[in-house]
């Protein structure tokens, strides 16, 4: 990797740790092997600005196959969903606005959903297997900036104004 940035991030306890470049890379290293276990190379148009695994949550399951997910950010590049297992991008997210703010995205506790926010002042919800969104939240005052799934309740919060949203109310086809 080469460039003078590195961004890591593993904020769950798990044995891989994902690293973007200025160099547009991403490195994925296997803690257990202490070694980088592949790198994809031009992954976005952009350096990375955000990483994140899917993690699941002890509120419900997931399909094993789910835990080889993560997803990475680039300003003016959208969202991608890549799989561990081949090193691809599997699918891509681009409805939401991200040209100039470090927009985050998660996914949600069943696996099934992303969340992200968006400089046109609203938050959307992916489906993780359909590149469209299916809903686009209220618009806030800013750009939402940060996202957050509540792990045991049908529940969002968006910042930096600390939104709550029950996506009880929202259609059906939301709930994990």
């Amino acid at each position: 990797m080469t460039g003078r940035n590195l961004y890591l991030f593993n904020r769950s306890v798990s044995d891989i740790v994902l690293a973007a470049g200025a160099d547009h890379t991403i490195q994925v290293f296997d803690m257990n092997q202490g070694c980088m276990a592949t790198q994809i190379s031009d992954a976005h148009c952009r350096a990375a600005h955000h990483l994140t695994q899917n993690k699941g949550s002890p509120f419900c399951t997931q399909a094993l196959e789910s835990y080889n997910l993560f997803l990475s950010s680039a300003l003016t590049d959208g969202l991608k969903l890549w799989d561990l297992r081949t090193a691809r991008c599997v699918r891509r997210y681009d409805s939401h606005v991200n040209r100039y703010h470090h927009c985050t995205a998660v996914f949600s506790p069943c696996g099934r959903f992303i969340a992200t926010g968006s400089e046109d002042h609203t938050a959307y919800i992916y489906d993780t297997r359909s590149s469209n969104f299916l809903h686009k939240l209220p618009r806030h005052s800013e750009t939402v900036l940060n996202v957050a799934f509540n792990p045991a309740n049908p529940e969002c919060v968006f910042c930096p104004a600390a939104l709550l949203w029950d996506l009880g109310g929202t259609p059906s086809s939301f709930h994990c």
